[in-house]
C-alpha cells in the first residue's frame, strides 16, 4: 500500500475512569492518539424499527503498525472519525509484511447507552 492512500485522519479513544472533587467515579473516553488511514466502507444497512429508519455502516479502517496501533483493542477502545464515534469490532494486524493493520468499527446502535461527556 501506498503511503498517500493514509488520506483520513483519525482518532482513537480509551476508557478510563475518573475521581471528580468529591470522590465520584465517572467513565469517561479520553482521545490517546491520532493517525492517519485508508478508510473504505464494509457494510452499510438500514432498518426500521417502530417507525424509526436508522442506518447502521461498518467501516474498515487501514492503519500503519505503530507501538501505539498495537495495543488497541475492542474493549478498551473507541475510535473517531469526521465528529462521529465508532465502537471497534476487530483489530487484524498483518503478521507477514508487518506494516499495516486494519480496523473494523460500526457506529452505535440507536437506543444504546453512551457514557460520552
Amino acid at each position: 500500500m501506498e503511503i498517500g492512500t493514509l488520506n483520513q485522519r483519525i482518532a482513537f479513544l480509551e476508557h478510563s475512569t475518573k475521581i471528580d472533587g468529591i470522590g465520584n467515579h465517572k467513565a469517561r473516553w479520553e482521545e490517546v492518539f491520532s493517525c492517519w488511514a485508508a478508510v473504505s466502507v464494509k457494510t452499510s444497512t438500514e432498518t426500521t424499527d417502530a417507525g424509526v429508519t436508522k442506518e447502521v455502516v461498518s467501516l474498515e479502517f487501514t492503519v500503519r503498525q505503530t507501538p501505539d496501533t498495537k495495543k488497541i483493542n475492542t474493549t478498551t477502545h473507541k475510535l473517531r472519525f469526521r465528529g462521529l464515534v465508532y465502537d471497534i469490532g476487530g483489530v487484524l494486524p498483518n503478521y507477514k509484511s508487518l506494516d499495516y493493520m486494519k480496523i473494523t468499527a460500526g457506529t452505535r446502535k440507536a437506543g444504546e447507552q453512551d457514557d460520552f461527556d
